[in-house]
């Protein structure tokens, strides 16, 4: 049975899941840990007007907390006075950003859990592990970035989708070129599987630090193509 939620726990789930799903995640970051929207951002989109007020997103934001469908972060930890007696041991959220859990994921996904209506919101997203620090990135239907795609045409694409790998350290070599330029004409076709699948092959294991970053670029094709 679907748990019952408020609009506001709605919208809030809702734009995670989009965040989620853009970024091309997988099922182990819902069961450790990924940084996902600053709470600020959530908060400026989903509070428009009168229908949800501040108020209500935080309290909306706790409960999901207390349900286990999302977690905040980054988390730190206590800090003890020097020469105290009373040594606390544990820490807090500090409630910068906000990510899904599995349950949570789970939440979204049913029918009755899904929000009236959907917001926009810009996100800056940190990627731990590359040269993104303060890149912005696209996510999607629900959660809009202020990084223009310029898929006017192949060449421009593809440009963006080498730099991205260089500036990660790597060359790419004219086979390399020739398949990325083969995931765009997929992703021109619709088929973001084979797209995805090419991208993944050519990075090699770069792929999980360039993902977030590259993915979007060429997903957005793959959206056009299907008039999403």
């Amino acid at each position: 049975m679907a748990a019952h939620l408020e609009e506001a726990e709605k919208q809030i789930l809702g734009a995670l899941l989009v965040d989620f799903n853009e970024r091309g995640l997988t099922a182990s970051v819902l069961r450790t840990s990924y940084e996902g929207p600053k709470v600020s951002d959530l908060t400026s989109a989903i509070c428009i007007g009168d229908d949800i007020t501040t108020v209500d997103f935080d309290i909306a934001l706790k409960d999901l907390e207390k349900k286990k469908f999302i977690r905040t972060g980054p988390f730190k930890a206590y800090e003890n006075p020097p020469g105290s007696s009373l040594m606390i041991i544990g820490g807090y959220s500090l409630r910068e950003y906000a990510r899904l859990t599995e349950s949570g994921y789970k939440a979204a996904k049913q029918s009755p859990n899904r929000p009236s209506r959907s917001r926009r919101i810009v996100n800056n997203v940190h990627i731990t592990g590359g040269n993104f620090t303060n890149m912005q990135l696209a996510a999607g239907e629900v959660i809009s970035q202020k990084l223009e795609i310029n898929s006017g045409t192949d060449s421009d694409t593809l440009r963006q989708l080498i730099k991205i790998l260089e500036d990660q350290g790597e060359s790419v070599s004219k086979e390399q070129q020739n398949d990325l330029l083969a995931a765009i004409e997929h992703a021109k076709e619709g088929d973001g599987k084979s797209a995805k699948s090419l991208l993944s092959r050519v990075c090699g294991p770069a792929w999980e630090a360039v993902q977030p970053v590259m993915w979007p670029i060429v997903g957005e094709i793959v959206k056009k193509s299907l008039d999403l």
